[in-house]
Protein backbone atom coordinates (compact mmCIF):
# COMPACT_ATOMS: atom_id res chain seq x y z
CA UNK A 1 0.00 0.00 0.00
CA UNK A 2 1.16 3.21 -0.83
CA UNK A 3 1.96 6.67 1.12
CA UNK A 4 -0.56 8.02 -0.61
CA UNK A 5 -3.57 5.61 -0.12
CA UNK A 6 -2.62 5.87 3.75
CA UNK A 7 -2.48 9.26 3.81
CA UNK A 8 -5.93 9.84 2.64
CA UNK A 9 -8.22 12.11 3.70
CA UNK A 10 -10.25 8.63 3.59
CA UNK A 11 -8.15 7.34 5.96
CA UNK A 12 -7.46 9.89 8.05
CA UNK A 13 -11.59 9.79 8.49
CA UNK A 14 -11.36 6.45 9.54
CA UNK A 15 -8.39 6.89 11.81
CA UNK A 16 -10.10 9.67 13.44
CA UNK A 17 -13.62 7.87 13.26
CA UNK A 18 -11.66 4.70 15.42
CA UNK A 19 -10.38 7.10 18.20
CA UNK A 20 -14.10 9.15 18.38
CA UNK A 21 -15.38 5.20 18.87
CA UNK A 22 -12.98 3.23 19.88
CA UNK A 23 -13.57 -0.77 20.40
CA UNK A 24 -12.28 -3.79 21.50
CA UNK A 25 -8.38 -4.04 21.64
CA UNK A 26 -8.11 -0.25 21.04
CA UNK A 27 -10.10 1.23 24.17
CA UNK A 28 -7.37 -1.03 26.51
CA UNK A 29 -4.45 0.29 24.02
CA UNK A 30 -5.29 3.94 22.90
CA UNK A 31 -3.68 5.41 25.90
CA UNK A 32 0.56 4.20 25.51
CA UNK A 33 0.12 4.76 29.33
CA UNK A 34 -2.28 2.39 29.86
CA UNK A 35 0.04 -0.27 28.08
CA UNK A 36 3.21 0.92 30.30
CA UNK A 37 1.02 0.30 33.13
CA UNK A 38 -0.52 -3.27 31.64
CA UNK A 39 3.03 -4.00 31.31
CA UNK A 40 4.26 -3.36 35.01
CA UNK A 41 1.21 -5.50 36.09
CA UNK A 42 2.33 -8.14 34.85
CA UNK A 43 5.79 -7.90 36.36
CA UNK A 44 4.34 -7.77 39.91
CA UNK A 45 1.31 -10.37 40.26
CA UNK A 46 0.09 -10.87 43.48
CA UNK A 47 1.34 -7.54 44.81
CA UNK A 48 -0.88 -4.67 46.69
CA UNK A 49 -0.17 -1.69 45.06
CA UNK A 50 -0.85 1.85 45.28
CA UNK A 51 -1.31 4.91 42.51
CA UNK A 52 1.99 6.11 43.18
CA UNK A 53 3.15 2.89 43.25
CA UNK A 54 2.23 1.62 40.02
CA UNK A 55 3.08 4.92 38.60
CA UNK A 56 6.68 4.35 39.45
CA UNK A 57 6.48 0.71 38.65
CA UNK A 58 5.29 1.61 34.71
CA UNK A 59 7.12 4.85 34.69
CA UNK A 60 4.20 6.78 33.84
CA UNK A 61 3.00 10.06 36.04
CA UNK A 62 0.85 9.48 39.27
CA UNK A 63 -1.98 11.32 36.84
CA UNK A 64 -2.44 8.54 34.18
CA UNK A 65 -2.74 6.09 36.84
CA UNK A 66 -5.64 7.99 38.59
CA UNK A 67 -7.29 8.77 34.91
CA UNK A 68 -6.32 4.93 33.51
CA UNK A 69 -7.16 3.09 36.53
CA UNK A 70 -10.82 2.85 36.41
CA UNK A 71 -10.29 1.04 33.03
CA UNK A 72 -8.99 -1.81 34.39
CA UNK A 73 -11.16 -2.29 37.18
CA UNK A 74 -13.91 -1.92 34.91
CA UNK A 75 -12.37 -4.76 32.79
CA UNK A 76 -11.34 -6.82 35.98
CA UNK A 77 -7.79 -6.66 35.44
CA UNK A 78 -7.25 -5.14 38.84
CA UNK A 79 -9.69 -4.93 41.95
CA UNK A 80 -9.41 -3.02 44.95
CA UNK A 81 -8.03 -4.59 47.88
CA UNK A 82 -11.03 -4.76 50.63
CA UNK A 83 -10.40 -2.65 53.85
CA UNK A 84 -7.27 -1.08 52.50
CA UNK A 85 -7.06 2.62 53.91
CA UNK A 86 -5.49 4.85 51.90
CA UNK A 87 -6.33 2.66 49.00
CA UNK A 88 -4.74 -0.37 47.66
CA UNK A 89 -5.43 -2.65 44.45
CA UNK A 90 -4.00 -5.95 43.15
CA UNK A 91 -3.77 -7.72 39.74
CA UNK A 92 -6.56 -10.12 39.58
CA UNK A 93 -4.97 -13.40 38.58
CA UNK A 94 -8.01 -15.11 38.89
CA UNK A 95 -9.67 -13.33 36.11
CA UNK A 96 -10.38 -14.25 32.66
CA UNK A 97 -9.03 -11.33 31.03
CA UNK A 98 -5.26 -11.18 32.97
CA UNK A 99 -5.16 -14.81 32.45
CA UNK A 100 -5.22 -14.39 28.34
CA UNK A 101 -3.37 -11.19 29.00
CA UNK A 102 -0.34 -13.52 30.13
CA UNK A 103 -1.26 -16.21 27.47
CA UNK A 104 -0.93 -13.34 25.00
CA UNK A 105 2.80 -11.65 26.60
CA UNK A 106 3.72 -15.73 26.58
CA UNK A 107 2.65 -15.92 22.68
CA UNK A 108 4.20 -12.72 21.61
CA UNK A 109 7.15 -13.65 23.52
CA UNK A 110 7.88 -17.10 21.88
CA UNK A 111 7.33 -15.78 18.45
CA UNK A 112 9.29 -12.59 18.95
CA UNK A 113 12.48 -15.59 20.39
CA UNK A 114 12.01 -17.88 17.82
CA UNK A 115 12.45 -14.82 14.93
CA UNK A 116 15.42 -13.74 16.73
CA UNK A 117 16.76 -17.67 16.20
CA UNK A 118 16.18 -17.28 12.48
Amino acid sequence: MSNQIRDGPENRDIARMRDEYPSGLHVLLQNESVAYMLDALMDIPGTQFNKSLLAEKAGVSRQSVHTHIPLLENLGIVRTVEGSDPVEYTLDDEDEFVRLLYRLEGLVNSRLDSSVDE
